[in-house]
C-alpha cells in the first residue's frame, strides 16, 4: 500500500510539473535517409529550399547528420523555440514551402519518420540559448520506467544545479517527448567543437560527483545516481554521434 501511495504521489509531482510549465518552449524533430548516390543531390536541393524559406529565425531548420549507430547516414533536421501560437498558425498550412519541399527535395529521399514533438526542460538544460552554436552533439536516449519520474528529474535537476553555481562550461539541452512516441521518452543533448573537450569546472578542480556531494549532502551522487538508474527501462540507455550540418542550417549568427 505505502509503495503504491508513493508511485501516485510521484506521477503527481511530474504531472503538476508538466502543467506548470503552460508555455513551453516546443522543438520537433525527424529524420530522413537520402537515396543511395544522391547525398550531394539531397544537399545542394535543402540548401536551397533552407535559403528561401527558412532564413529567419522564425523559421529557422538546423540539420544534423548521424555519424554512427544504427541511423549511421541519415540525417535529422530540427526546427526549436516555437510555442502553442506556431501549432496554432500551422493549422492554415504552409502550402508554398511544402510544394517546394515536395518537387525539389523529396526525389532525393529514400525514407523518412514523422515529427516528433518535444518541449525543453529549461531547467535541466544549460547554456542552451538561441545564439549556442556548436559542431558535434552527443544525444542520450533514455526511457522511464512508469512512476519512476520523480527519481530521474531530481537527478537532473540537482545536476543542473551543480553546473550552474560552478560555472560549468558545457551545452547541455533535456527534451522529453510529446508526441509522435513513448512520452517516457527523453533525450540529454551534449554539444561541443572539439572531440575530448565536453566542458569544464573552470574554478576547481574537484569531480561533479564532489561537488554534487558538496551541494546536496555526503553521499547524495551515489544514492540519487542509483536511483535515477534504476528508474530507466533496462535497454534505453543508447547514445549517438550527430555533426551538424552548416550548409543545410539556418544562420541565426
Amino acid at each position: 500500500m505505502k509503495k503504491n501511495i508513493s508511485i501516485i504521489i510521484a506521477i503527481i509531482a511530474f504531472n503538476m510539473m508538466v502543467q506548470a510549465q503552460e508555455d513551453p518552449e516546443i522543438w520537433m524533430t525527424y529524420d530522413l535517409m537520402p537515396k543511395k548516390g544522391m547525398v550531394k543531390q539531397f544537399e545542394a536541393a535543402a540548401e536551397k529550399k533552407n535559403k528561401k524559406f527558412n532564413n529567419t529565425a522564425e523559421t529557422a531548420i538546423f540539420t544534423f547528420k548521424y555519424m554512427d549507430g544504427e541511423n549511421q547516414g541519415k540525417y535529422q533536421r530540427v526546427m526549436g523555440y516555437k510555442d502553442w501560437d506556431f501549432f496554432n498558425n500551422q493549422q492554415q498550412g504552409d502550402n508554398a514551402q511544402q510544394k517546394y519541399w515536395a518537387e525539389n527535395v523529396d526525389q532525393f529521399i529514400e525514407s523518412r519518420t514523422g515529427w516528433k514533438v518535444w518541449s525543453r526542460s529549461l531547467k535541466h538544460s544549460h547554456n542552451w540559448t538561441p545564439t549556442t552554436t556548436f559542431k558535434h552533439m552527443y544525444v542520450l536516449r533514455r526511457f522511464i520506467k512508469p512512476g519512476h519520474e520523480a527519481a530521474v528529474y531530481n537527478f537532473l535537476d540537482r545536476g543542473a544545479k551543480v553546473m550552474k553555481a560552478h560555472n560549468y562550461s558545457g551545452i547541455q539541452g533535456v527534451f522529453q517527448l510529446m508526441s509522435g512516441g513513448n512520452t517516457n521518452e527523453y533525450i540529454i543533448c551534449n554539444g561541443f567543437d572539439k572531440f575530448g573537450e565536453f566542458g569544464k569546472y573552470p574554478d576547481t578542480e574537484k569531480t561533479e560527483a564532489q561537488l554534487y556531494d558538496e551541494m546536496f549532502g555526503q553521499g547524495s551522487w551515489r544514492k540519487d545516481a542509483t536511483a535515477y538508474n534504476q528508474a530507466l527501462e533496462m535497454y534505453s540507455r543508447t547514445t549517438e554521434r550527430l555533426m551538424s550540418v552548416e550548409a543545410l542550417s539556418t544562420q541565426l549568427n
